[in-house]
């Protein structure tokens, strides 16, 4: 089965099929016979990535970089898997990011404290360790690929080890987590350059302040487009922008009202659903199947904002 998405500008959308379709992308970039993958899923994604170059008839030798937008598993945890079929490629990480890629240790134990070591074992399965030499640090340069320029944003509010990158050609940013979470499910009922957008709260490294003036840096590009790790290309304007940024503030408020509750988390997440069920219109079983994962770990990073 065919689970890649051939769009325009030379950009590939890759179905890393991490917990369920749909969910996690990897983005393949190609310009003049030279090739570069833009977040790479899970560990247990690698094959589907591998899979699409075979398909695709693309050499493991072409490939010349990584770009890893921030450390979380679900974006980075098959990098150093990933760099092992690819002999000529270097990894591209914000430093913050790096030191997890070279020593994994931490990115594993938070992540067994976050989802639990049976969900690590299932759904993430493993994380390999990278070597410092086949690492380029992201410092706001800009690199290329063939004759195509890719300029590297620092971007903080989701994580401090995220960075955007800037496509000119295309006029869109590979945005990670930067600009939100929207999925086809949430946007089947919207009119074109309209989408259901909100900000992954995600523990540890969620900062309000610092997440705005990052919309309001990406804004200022005038892009038109944004290819988010969740999920697949969508449209840039200032009406999504607005939302974006107005659902941080909402996020934070809901957080808040529930400051001195005994149960806070819990309560957050219940907060979170009800705020939900009053802006989307599907039925339960879709909206919980969309939505139930993001939301549990938006409440746990809400209430560790709230620490």
């Amino acid at each position: 089965m065919k689970y890649y998405n051939n769009l325009d500008f030379n950009i590939t959308c890759i179905d890393t099929r991490h917990m369920r379709d749909n969910f996690v992308a990897s983005y393949l970039i190609e310009s003049n016979n030279e090739f570069a993958f833009v977040d790479t899923g899970a560990y247990l994604s690698v094959p589907s990535l591998l899979k699409t170059l075979k398909e695709k008839s693309i050499s493991v030798n072409d490939l010349k970089y990584i770009f890893v937008t921030h450390a979380h598993l679900d974006h980075a945890g098959g990098t150093g898997e990933l760099i092992r079929h690819l002999p000529n490629a270097k990894i591209v990480a914000h430093k913050n990011c790096a030191k997890h890629l070279i020593d994994p240790s931490k990115l594993k134990e938070g992540a067994i404290k976050v989802y639990g070591e049976v969900f690590f074992k299932q759904y993430l399965g493993d994380i390999i360790p990278v070597s410092k030499d086949r690492i380029i640090i992201a410092d706001n340069q800009t690199i290329t690929i063939g004759d195509r320029g890719l300029q590297l944003i620092t971007t903080f509010g989701h994580a401090y080890h995220h960075y955007v990158i800037f496509d000119k050609l295309s006029n869109g940013v590979f945005s990670g987590d930067a600009l939100g979470v929207s999925y086809s499910e949430l946007n089947q009922d919207l009119s074109d350059n309209e989408i259901l957008i909100f900000p992954p709260t995600t523990p540890t490294g969620f900062d309000p302040q610092e997440w705005l003036k990052t919309i309001d840096k990406i804004n200022d590009l005038g892009i038109d487009k944004f290819y988010p790790t969740h999920y697949n290309q969508m449209p840039w304007n200032d009406k999504i922008a607005k939302q974006l940024k107005q659902r941080i503030v909402d996020f934070c408020q809901i957080a808040k009202k529930h400051q001195n509750s005994k149960n806070r988390t819990k309560d957050i997440k219940d907060g979170l659903f009800e705020y939900f069920s009053k802006t989307i219109s599907l039925d339960t079983k879709i909206k919980n199947k969309v939505l139930n994962s993001d939301i549990i770990l938006c409440a746990k990073g809400l209430d560790y904002w709230l620490k």
